[in-house]
């Protein structure tokens, strides 16, 4: 047999056995990582995370990510069950679920005020003809239940005698609700609330405006998780830290995100949207208070009274911020 059908089959052998290659092939790309991630609204509180998956920056830090919509209060119980590896939520909503006896922890918070509006009927002049009717939340125990307590008792009307609490579903039920005089009132986020306003709905109290610290979109993981997956933990803040430097930087991409990922169609109201979030509620180093964690115990235990007498420290693990900002990454970003 000549040399040269020789090598031929030698060749035609190697590419069967699958083990030739041209010299200038790549490598294959290392698997990523699954990881199931909650949220609970398609709100533009949920900015950061949205941005983080849009832009591909979990891909960066060798994670596949899976966006999961769980409504309201249930998304914790979800994740409680080991169902979600994070969550991205209110975290008094998580210390809800903490000081009953699960193991949620919080590493990071994004926004530090409630972005929430009572909104009421036209005919409502202010908070004393509430009195006798009926005010919306979506859950018993979501954080528009949570929320609407303290602004209660702040007025003087108490739930359940003064006026009645109702489980309505879904934020975007609350407006027909009320546009239908089912309800007098409901407590309502950005931006379900600009567009009660432009149906001509009234706004009553707005709690952005309290001045009060409170964590209102952090990251959630089980300690357990954490501390068998402290490694992946840290990529998912790098790539959430990057998210947010993109959408501070990027508005074509926190429109796009935001359109995508919040259902937003309208352009006024989308451009609106991200210049209100990126100029005054989102933080660009979503650090973690022990004030802002203090806070929300304190709400949570005006209807719980296992959350009186406990200490932030116990709910909180600040390490992974600590040690980004040690490492310097935080600091290169901002760049």
């Amino acid at each position: 047999m000549s040399k040269r059908r020789i090598y031929f089959s030698l060749l035609a052998l190697l590419l069967t056995l699958g083990v030739y290659s041209r010299p200038d092939a790549h490598a294959a790309s290392p698997a990523l990582t699954k990881i199931r991630v909650g949220y609970p609204s398609p709100s533009a509180s949920m900015y950061p995370l949205f941005v983080t998956k849009e832009a591909g920056l979990f891909e960066k830090y060798g994670l596949d990510a899976e966006l999961i919509y769980v409504q309201g209060v249930q998304m914790v119980q979800v994740h409680t069950a080991g169902q979600l590896d994070f969550t991205s939520t209110s975290g008094i909503v998580t210390l809800q679920s903490s000081v009953n006896g699960s193991d949620l922890i919080l590493l990071a918070n994004s926004i530090d005020s409630h972005l929430m509006k009572v909104i009421a009927h036209p005919s409502i002049a202010g908070p004393a003809d509430l009195k006798g009717k009926s005010i919306g939340v979506t859950r018993f125990g979501s954080l528009t239940d949570l929320a609407l307590r303290p602004v209660l008792e702040h007025w003087k009307l108490e739930p359940n005698k003064d006026v009645s609490l109702v489980q309505i579903g879904r934020l975007s039920d609350l407006v027909p609700a009320i546009q239908q005089k089912r309800i007098a009132a409901g407590m309502l986020s950005f931006p379900t609330s600009f567009f009660a306003e432009k149906l001509g709905l009234k706004s009553l109290y707005d709690l952005s405006e309290s001045g009060i610290e409170v964590p209102t979109t952090t990251i959630a993981v089980s300690r357990a998780y954490a501390s068998a997956h402290r490694d992946l933990v840290l990529r998912y803040m790098k790539a959430y830290l990057e998210g947010t430097h993109r959408l501070l930087t990027d508005r074509e991409m926190g429109i796009r995100a935001l359109k995508k990922y919040g259902g937003i169609q309208d352009q006024e109201l989308l451009a609106a949207t991200y210049d209100l979030f990126t100029s005054k509620y989102i933080k660009k180093v979503p650090t973690l208070t022990v004030k802002a964690v203090q806070n929300a115990l304190q709400l949570v235990g005006e209807s719980n009274p296992k959350a009186k007498g406990r200490r932030p420290a116990e709910f909180m693990d600040t390490s992974y911020m600590e040690e980004l900002e040690k490492s310097g990454f935080i600091k290169k970003l901002w760049q």
